[in-house]
């Protein structure tokens, strides 16, 4: 986009000198609705990270190998957390929280050659919008758990039901690619 008669380009450092300049003016500025601190001990991983290392030069593991997943909380309906308010203004005024949360799980190998489908964890056993759908022809794997959170035995049963079937074949086709090249 050229610049015209009336339109200047802007670098992004200007656009943001101009927006802080307004809040400044008219006495906006950025109020927390909702906090939490989170915090992790990094010192308590240190011996788990030794022995994985150990591990990995023991067994001859590629980055092919291993495999990470974790969870992210969406509530789908969430209003935001933050708002601008006048100089006047102490509070934000707010509403009742929408819970209505999934938790979605990812997993993929630290090459990022093979990614496990997501899965859900929802409430509902059997949602109405699924009424007439067979859960086994989704296109990602549905889990329910009263609270939408994942526990250990959901993740149990993603793991040895879901995860390593997907990981065992994409690892054996690693090895046939692998003996392909070799021979060829």
């Amino acid at each position: 986009m050229e610049p015209t008669k009336n339109h200047v380009l802007l670098t992004v450092e200007q656009k943001f000198q101009i927006l802080e300049k307004l809040k400044n003016r008219r006495g906006i500025r950025q109020l927390s609705i909702v906090g939490k601190k989170l915090s992790s001990g990094i010192a308590a991983g240190n011996s788990l990270f030794a022995e994985l290392q150990d591990l990995i030069v023991k067994e001859k593991l590629t980055a092919h190998h291993i495999y990470n997943c974790d969870k992210t909380g969406l509530y789908w309906s969430a209003l935001p957390t933050k708002s601008l308010a006048a100089e006047n203004e102490v509070v934000a005024p707010g509403r009742n929280k929408r819970k209505d949360r999934m938790t979605i799980l990812g997993c993929a190998n630290a090459s990022g050659s093979h990614r496990v489908k997501l899965s859900l964890v929802v409430k509902s056993k059997k949602p109405r919008c699924f009424k007439n759908i067979n859960k086994s022809a989704l296109l990602v794997p549905y889990m329910h758990q009263e609270s939408a959170w994942m526990n250990s035995s959901l993740f149990s049963e993603w793991f040895h039901f879901c995860s390593v079937p997907k990981v065992k074949k994409n690892v054996k086709k690693l090895e046939l690619k692998k003996g392909d090249f070799i021979d060829g």
